[in-house]
């Protein structure tokens, strides 16, 4: 655990390209706040704001409401998970940006920290919690749910920007460690549509309370690490060749479950290179790692949730539509005939091979056979702006914009500027 907390402690974080990355993620994560906070998820939350976190003057992003500390990075981690439209590494196997990027703002507003300070604590938590995911044993991993290791990484960014000592740095994170969301159960909840999700909101809430405490002196097991035998330690502490692991990450350019976006690209591709009617498609079949089936669990989904997990809605909407953005996967489009149509010509079929290469490799397989009796296929194992082929910043400023609307400029500028600029909805 010493170990650990020392290296995130001695991380050069003078690098001015890491330092770039990091105003890349807290973009995109803003960006996608700002879709979060129209879901029906984030207005039925917002409805027990007062009771949740009483007064306070900390902007909830996106909206015209306040909130206290506590309940600021509640809401805004929040509005960031619900669209799944967020960032994340495949080393973590989750979300680092969405449980660090709303505590290093909020926090960091809170205190009255510098902006550079701020972005240092969301390169030091994306660090934390990514690590601690990618060193779990996958044989005894139960859950993917970002929400499991969540808290750890808040934690981190939490005491970074608190200054803690290395002593109270490690009583931070074990007690985040034994405070997380457990996510026993985390596909079933995403299939069922769960508005909890993957946890996301509660790990951020409970690392920056971990912080606040450990601040204090209250003390957790901080030798959870060298007790606990869910991880490897040598990997843990080992060294990166991308320096920072916040400069691997991927991007989303759809709003949907990670491992269901190679198989979206793959039905993109095939459409506009054979520019294909799909009335006059008989059949899709998609080869994929059987993990990503266990995410569906109605032929159609019955609510947004569930249609972010959901293989076919998605691809229909990616198909009909040629994009997947919050404003497709919506309620609305539940009862959309067309995608209900194309729905029913869709085929999941598991593959064995593409099952043995999950996480590391996101294999999908597209066949698209057509009523004259031709067929089109696509393969890939990578789905697109990954860190291998991440996107341009003016790509992810024409996300941004989508996401945020006639605020855009004004908030994109400050993110890359002096620090965010908050400004509500219409």
């Amino acid at each position: 655990m010493f170990h650990f907390v020392r290296l995130l402690q001695s991380m050069d974080l003078s690098d001015t390209e890491t330092f770039h990355q990091a105003k890349r993620v807290v973009a995109d994560t803003v960006g996608v706040a700002y879709s979060g906070v129209h879901s029906a998820a984030f207005r039925t939350a917002l409805r027990s704001k007062k009771m949740i976190s009483g007064e306070g003057s900390l902007v909830i992003w996106g909206t015209r409401e306040t909130a206290n500390l506590p309940g600021a990075v509640f809401y805004n981690a929040l509005s960031v998970s619900l669209t799944d439209f967020d960032e994340g590494h495949r080393k973590a196997v989750g979300h680092p940006a969405s449980v660090v990027v709303p505590v290093a703002l909020t926090l960091g507003e809170y205190l009255k920290k510098p902006y550079n300070e701020m972005l240092k604590a969301v390169i030091i938590g994306y660090e934390a919690g990514t690590r601690f995911s990618q060193a779990r044993l996958r044989e005894k991993i139960n859950s993917y749910s970002t929400g499991r290791w969540g808290a750890l990484a808040s934690a981190a960014s939490a005491a970074y920007l608190l200054d803690l000592n290395t002593e109270q740095f490690m009583h931070a994170l074990s007690l985040a460690f034994v405070t997380s969301p457990a996510m026993q159960r985390g596909s079933t909840d995403v299939s069922t549509g769960s508005m909890a999700k993957e946890g996301i909101p509660w790990a951020v809430r409970s690392g920056l309370q971990s912080a606040l405490l450990a601040r204090e002196g209250f003390t957790g097991p901080y030798l959870f690490i060298d007790a606990y035998d869910d991880v490897d330690k040598e990997k843990l502490v080992a060294g990166t060749k991308n320096k920072c692991l916040i400069n691997s990450n991927y991007f989303k350019p759809y709003s949907c479950c990670r491992w269901l976006q190679t198989a979206v690209s793959l039905a993109l591709q095939l459409k506009k290179a054979h520019q294909l009617d799909m009335e006059e498609t008989e059949r899709i079949e998609v080869r994929i790692f059987e993990r990503a089936l266990k995410l569906i669990n109605s032929k159609y989904p019955e609510n947004v949730v569930q249609a972010q997990f959901h293989l076919p809605f998605v691809l229909s909407c990616a198909l009909l539509f040629d994009e997947v953005t919050p404003w497709q996967v919506s309620k609305a489009n539940l009862h959309n005939e067309s995608i209900k149509k194309l729905i029913d010509k869709i085929r999941l079929i598991p593959d064995d091979s593409f099952s043995a290469g999950f996480p590391e490799k996101l294999a999908s397989k597209v066949d698209i056979f057509l009523k004259d009796g031709s067929q089109v296929s696509a393969s890939g194992d990578c789905a697109p702006w990954d860190a291998k082929t991440p996107p341009t910043d003016e790509e992810l400023h024409q996300k941004f914009a989508q996401l945020t609307g006639n605020k855009s400029e004004i908030i994109w500028r400050s993110i890359f500027g002096d620090g965010p600029v908050f400004t509500g909805i219409d």
